[in-house]
């Protein structure tokens, strides 16, 4: 989800740090994750997105010593694998799958979009436009991402659900900028700037299309999510340290608190301002994170012993991540430990979709990394 606004100055606002004495209970063990397809020829999977309805998408790769290659997959219900078609004598990258199951990504360097059939389309360039990709869509059909104009210089882009492309308003500071992700409805898309200044900062689109820049000057800031009110989460330089923060829907930035004064990382929110992601804690052996989530004011909750990440967050505050291996918190917090393939040694959980379904990865017996799920529940 993403939002935007215009040009306003943006207030920090510290948050207070609630650290509960115990870390919450333990529930029982859940039912090991179930492997996902492969390509014949690759060894390597991943999933990059889930829609609303559980369908998964992601990559099938070919590892060896001297080489790496990928093609764009799609997995079903069962678990079985189909392959994305690329353009004609290309590879393919798949980025983000709609309500609807309309996925996009990119192919030979272009933006494109594949059908519920598979068949592939190339979505059009501004004039004089190159390369190109897509990065987001809404349940609508109206596809986000970024690519060349005539003067090569690199801009976010909109197509609409016909395909026709536009480009989207330039931020106030001269640089490169993209487009990351669009609302499910379709009223606020979101990206970054790569600053002429040498900085990096979030972006916001609104539904008529103006565009705000959020983060501090002259810092680096970088977009992670953002929700249907227009919320984003993501991280800043704060002190020299990499910080956690959310930018209210009015565009005030709001510090995430942490275990301790090293940094913080956010990872996604949900519709209710809750976001998640890890905090860094200082041991004799250096700094581990672990997984933390924080509240709509930004009071923070620790979920996890040292090793452990939240990843995302879904709408009745569903959390999966890892506590060494994936794990899945409900809303109060007591965690579920979701196992490992068998003979395995090491699982991860990174995506909740509206259904429940959860997708991830895991380490195989016989040592390669190939993705996951869980089914709904």
């Amino acid at each position: 989800m993403f939002a935007q606004r215009g040009k306003r100055l943006l207030v920090m606002a510290a948050v207070a740090v609630a650290l509960p004495f115990s870390l919450p209970a333990v529930a029982t063990a859940a039912t090991g994750p179930i492997e996902l397809g492969i390509v014949p020829g690759t060894n390597d999977t991943s999933v990059t997105a889930i829609g609303d309805r559980g369908q998964l998408i992601g990559q099938s790769c070919a590892d060896s010593p001297h080489s790496h290659s990928c093609v764009a997959v799609k997995w079903d219900k069962a678990g079985r694998v189909t392959r994305l078609e690329p353009l004609p004598g290309g590879s393919a990258e798949a980025k983000a799958v709609n309500a609807t199951g309309m996925i996009v990504g990119a192919s030979n360097l272009r933006a494109v979009r594949w059908s519920l059939d598979g068949s592939i389309t190339q979505l059009s360039s501004p004039p004089g436009g190159s390369a190109s990709e897509a990065t987001g869509i809404s349940s609508t059909g109206v596809v986000v991402g970024s690519g060349k104009a005539g003067d090569d210089r690199q801009r976010g882009l909109r197509w609409d659900s016909s395909g026709n492309v536009s480009v989207l308003a330039a931020p106030p500071l001269e640089g490169a900028y993209y487009a990351s992700a669009i609302t499910r409805d379709g009223r606020f898309i979101a990206g970054r700037l790569y600053g002429a200044d040498g900085s990096t900062r979030v972006l916001r689109w609104d539904a008529n299309g103006a565009v705000t820049m959020l983060g501090p000057a002259a810092v680096q800031s970088w977009f992670r999510d953002l929700n249907a009110s227009g919320e984003i989460v993501g991280d800043t330089v704060i002190n020299d340290r990499h910080t956690a923060v959310k930018w209210t829907a009015d565009g005030t930035m709001i510090q995430l608190g942490g275990p301790d004064s090293y940094g913080t990382g956010a990872m996604a929110l949900n519709g209710s301002g809750v976001s998640v992601g890890r905090g860094y804690v200082a041991t004799p052996a250096g700094s581990l994170d672990v997984a933390v989530r924080w509240a709509a004011d930004g009071t923070m909750t620790r979920l996890s012993d040292l090793d452990g990440q939240a990843e995302d967050i879904d709408g009745q505050g569903r959390i999966v991540g890892r506590a060494g291996n994936a794990a899945l918190w409900d809303a109060n917090g007591v965690k579920t430990d979701l196992g490992t393939l068998p003979g395995g040694g090491f699982s991860r959980a990174q995506l909740i979709g509206l259904d429940g379904t959860i997708a991830g990865g895991a380490v195989t017996a016989g040592g390669d990394w190939h993705a996951v799920y869980w089914p709904a529940r």
